[in-house]
């Protein structure tokens, strides 16, 4: 098909004005000039120069130039190959292809418009493909010996050798695959019954390359004895027990480390000297309460789960912000907004005047909590940015963010925007519920992190306060 199509274009051309065939061979992965010159006084300004490949009858325009300007400037980054403006006025529009591939193969055609008629220059571009070294490798149980090479192109051959030079092609089964790169994977197989110590080669051959590539193997001859079978079934069973027991220390080890991890998290919290208020702010339905049971859960490992924050309770259980001690110095409250779209209401100036009042006795690291379920609306968007801008005229820094329901929403979506938003750390959690609350290592050491975060914000903010003064 390939040589029909040429052909064809060659009649074409040879009537309707000059031109010539160039047949160019590249490696793939080497660099190649595809060569188109004219004669640069026999045009015209604003004639147009252009190049096309066709490959199995599909023509594609890759480069188009009208009076030395790109004018498929909005391809540059897709298209293959570079003509150099530059060279155009001199009668030189020959096509650079850096790290030539198999998809660049195929025929290319550069027309330029003179003053007395077209100019047309076809060139014709094989791709080969040296193949990789050749991995030999032996089945002692079959006796059998695979030679194996990949990307190549064309498939190619293989031979088999051994002894003083006998040739066991004849022996060997080989089977060629096409791989995703448009490049040839080979495969053979020899079997063979050694029967005294030699030297077997296997060679991968890339004929239009004149290319070969070796490797041997030295292989005697060998047949398992009763003492070896013994000795194979005795180690087996060994081995494998030494292997289970590896395994079951290094469960073990991870399995103590871990509730040692744990144990430390919770006895930072525990040795917490000063009193502090974690204020969780977010709308009904978001996993306020929830996320109050699930730290609690999560530092009171030895106690059953209870619903200590109330969690899904109706209105008008959200109009009050509810308290609940975590330890003697640490307590977590929640200031539940309206459940309207608007996240500011008429309570605004109120939890502003109550916080900067509760600012001068506790420290308050402040918790925006938002569900991962419901994306933001551009409306929503500007009036949380508005409540963050009020917390930190109180607190003197944004607050944290909680998203909660992460294992069915849009956590890594939403991070992006409270991070945009200054806040220093945002958490993603997977709440414990009234009806799921099985606890695991990892999801309690999800909430012991963030409560031991907002601990170390408040050591952070006095520190700073101590510095300003």
């Amino acid at each position: 098909m390939k040589i029909f199509i040429i052909g064809l274009i060659l009649m074409v051309v040879k009537r309707t004005g000059e031109s010539f065939v160039n047949e160019i061979t590249a490696v793939r992965g080497s660099d190649v000039w595809i060569e188109c010159t004219f004669d640069a006084t026999r045009m015209s300004q604003d004639e147009p120069v252009w190049w096309l490949h066709c490959e199995n009858s599909n023509c594609i325009e890759i480069q188009h130039f009208i009076g030395g300007v790109d004018q498929l400037q909005d391809r540059a980054a897709s298209r293959r190959g570079r003509v150099y403006p530059d060279k155009l006025r001199e009668g030189n529009a020959s096509l650079f292809i850096e790290n030539v591939q198999m998809s660049d193969e195929g025929h290319y055609e550069c027309s330029a418009i003179l003053t007395d008629g077209p100019c047309t220059t076809i060139s014709v571009l094989t791709v080969l493909a040296s193949s990789e070294p050749p991995q030999l490798t032996e089945a002692l149980d079959t006796r059998s010996f695979t030679c194996s090479s990949r990307n190549g192109f064309p498939p190619a051959l293989v031979t088999w050798t051994g002894g003083s030079g006998m040739n066991y092609t004849l022996d060997s089964v080989t089977q060629h695959t096409l791989n995703p790169e448009g490049l040839y994977d080979v495969v053979s197989k020899l079997t063979r019954n050694v029967t005294e110590e030699e030297t077997i080669c296997c060679t991968v051959w890339n004929q239009p390359l004149q290319e070969h590539k070796t490797n041997c193997m030295r292989v005697t001859p060998g047949q398992e004895t009763d003492d070896q079978h013994l000795l194979t079934a005795t180690l087996i069973p060994v081995a494998l027990f030494i292997l289970a027991c590896c395994v079951g220390f290094m469960i073990y080890r991870y399995c103590y480390k871990g509730r040692r991890n744990l144990a430390r998290k919770q006895k930072r919290i525990s040795n917490c000297s000063h009193q502090t208020v974690i204020v969780l702010i977010g709308k009904p339905e978001h996993g306020v309460p929830s996320l109050i049971n699930s730290c609690v859960f999560a530092y009171k490992a030895e106690e059953p789960f209870a619903n200590w924050a109330g969690a899904e309770k109706d209105p008008p259980h959200y109009a009050q912000p509810e308290e609940v001690p975590l330890t003697e110095r640490i307590t977590i409250t929640r200031a539940l907004l309206r459940p309207e779209d608007r996240f500011w209401t008429s309570e605004r100036e109120a939890y502003l005047d109550m916080w900067k009042r509760e600012a001068q006795s506790h420290r308050r690291p402040f918790v925006f909590v938002h569900s991962c379920t419901e994306m933001l609306t551009t409306v929503a968007k500007d009036e949380i940015k508005e409540l963050f801008e009020d917390i930190k005229s109180v607190m003197g820094s944004h607050p944290f963010t909680g998203l909660t329901k992460k294992n069915q929403g849009h956590a890594e979506e939403l991070m992006p925007f409270f991070h945009s938003l200054g806040s220093k750390r945002v958490f993603s959690f997977h709440n414990y519920t009234i009806q799921e609350h099985k606890r695991t290592a990892k999801r309690d050491e999800e909430f012991l992190d963030f409560m031991n975060a907002c601990i170390e914000e408040t050591d952070s903010e006095t520190v700073r306060l101590i510095e300003d003064v």
